[in-house]
């Protein structure tokens, strides 16, 4: 996982780019996730395989969403890498990259095709990690996508306005309800948004979810 070390190598000569430690990662996962434009642009070059996946099904491509370089994933979708690849657990670079709140990045790859519905293993879309991890620049960008599943369940039948009452990001829930979310739809216990909100002692939230 040391950059330095693996570009030494390849300036020494070392051809076998797509050798992989222990975990299936390749010389290009490392290079995206650090931000290395110029070594993984040389890495391609020298063939590297674009769509390659480690251990847990991570590609090239969701190491450079986690990473936030849009140079490198420009690089990678140029070189053509599959967009909507899922991990093992279900994650895409879409829901990566809206986790981490990468705005640039999240263009990037909806304008690449990215579909911002699809779901991890919970149920989890990419909007509903958005939302979690109170991006709102880059629930803002998915919002605007005119396919976006707003009412989305996860396995517990939550929504992304249920996550965003429970945790009281009022912006995000009124950006949320504006957009069109429904505020009466219930989990599998039968709480609806509204409870979420009461539940947490969220008075603003439940003031715009009632109104």
């Amino acid at each position: 996982r040391d950059v330095k070390a693996l570009t030494v190598l390849r300036e020494e000569g070392f051809m076998h780019v797509n050798h992989t430690n222990g975990e299936g990662k390749t010389a290009l996962m490392v290079a995206a996730q650090s931000g290395a434009s110029g070594f993984s642009e040389a890495l391609v070059a020298a063939g590297a395989k674009i769509n390659v996946e480690n251990d847990n099904g991570g590609t090239p491509l969701m190491h450079a969403a986690v990473g936030g370089s849009i140079e490198i994933v420009a690089l990678l979708l140029s070189a053509g890498a599959k967009v909507n690849t899922e991990a093992v657990n279900g994650w895409t670079a879409l829901a990566l990259a809206a986790a981490k709140g990468y705005v640039p990045v999240i263009n990037q790859l909806l304008g690449a095709g990215a579909d911002p519905n699809l779901s991890d293993i919970f149920g989890w879309t990419p909007l509903m990690h958005a939302v979690e991890q109170e991006r709102r620049d880059a629930v803002a960008v998915l919002l605007r996508q005119p396919q976006i599943h707003l009412d989305f369940r996860n396995v517990d039948g939550v929504t992304a306005l249920h996550r965003a009452a429970a945790q009281g990001f009022s912006e995000i829930s009124r950006m949320l309800v504006r957009a069109g979310a429904s505020p009466n739809l219930p989990d599998q216990t039968g709480r609806t948004a509204l409870d979420y909100a009461r539940e947490a002692g969220q008075p603003e939230i439940l003031k715009d979810l009632s109104s």
